[in-house]
């Protein structure tokens, strides 16, 4: 039976036949050795995350609906941008981050990331005069010089290594009057500490490095040159607007 047949043959149940089945399930790791129990649970735990956020981009037509529903994660960056800056945004995903800046600061961006799909995506959904969408990966791709005002780099510093001498070289090669940032915390729920204490990945994402607590941060931001000149903690992420320490 194909996946969409079962999802199909399970949605035909009655709703309280569905709910006892899951409990069934997660019950019957009652009997098991409690940490065996947790890791199984949180393996159940990481799909239903995995399969809630498949469910969100197809709610939103390609576009996750977090956009909509998560107040403040576009207004935190173009609040923060002044009209008619000149913008790069570092691993700019589909662009919706990027549009917002566009039609909000009327600022000029430049948008960066190496996923081909996501960048041609980007460019249906978020066309906007004032955004260059680019497909480049954020080491070797980005302008070998120039001026920006403002660099973004949101849910992007956890997925590279050596991340002080990215920003480092950024300072240098741009010029820009401030970094605004968003990163995943680490102490965001309960799940990551018992994946590390089972000795389970720990991250929400197979491709990050790292992610943050608030020391972590200010450590990371004081080794780049940065200072912080204003940090938050909002939807269980970081967001901060940093500048070049004078």
């Amino acid at each position: 039976m194909s996946s969409m047949l079962r999802k199909t043959a399970y949605y035909l149940l009655p709703r309280a036949l569905r709910k006892f089945i899951i409990k069934v399930m997660i019950g019957a790791e009652d009997s098991a050795d409690p940490r065996e129990a947790v890791r199984w649970l949180l393996g159940v735990y990481d799909f239903v995350n995995y399969e809630i956020d498949a469910q969100c981009k197809r709610w939103g037509d390609g576009v996750h609906i977090k956009h909509e529903v998560m107040d403040g994660i576009h207004s935190f960056f173009y609040e923060r941008i002044e009209k008619n800056a000149r913008v790069l945004d570092l691993g700019c995903g589909y662009g919706a981050l990027a549009h917002a800046i566009a039609v909000h600061s009327d600022a000029q961006v430049l948008a960066i990331d190496f996923d081909s799909e996501q960048i041609e995506f980007g460019k249906r959904r978020f066309n906007h005069p004032n955004i260059q969408f680019v497909v480049g990966d954020v080491f070797k791709d980005i302008p070998q010089s120039g001026f920006f005002d403002v660099i973004v780099l949101s849910s992007v510093l956890e997925h590279l290594k050596n991340r002080p001498e990215f920003l480092k070289d950024l300072t240098a090669r741009f010029k820009p009057k401030k970094f605004l940032i968003r990163v995943p915390t680490f102490e965001r729920n309960l799940a990551a500490a018992l994946k590390r204490k089972l000795g389970l990945f720990p991250y929400t994402d197979e491709t990050h490095e790292l992610e943050y607590s608030p020391k972590v941060f200010y450590d990371e931001m004081a080794q780049a040159g940065l200072t912080v000149k204003h940090f938050e903690i909002r939807w269980s992420d970081i967001w901060a607007e940093c500048v070049p320490a004078k």
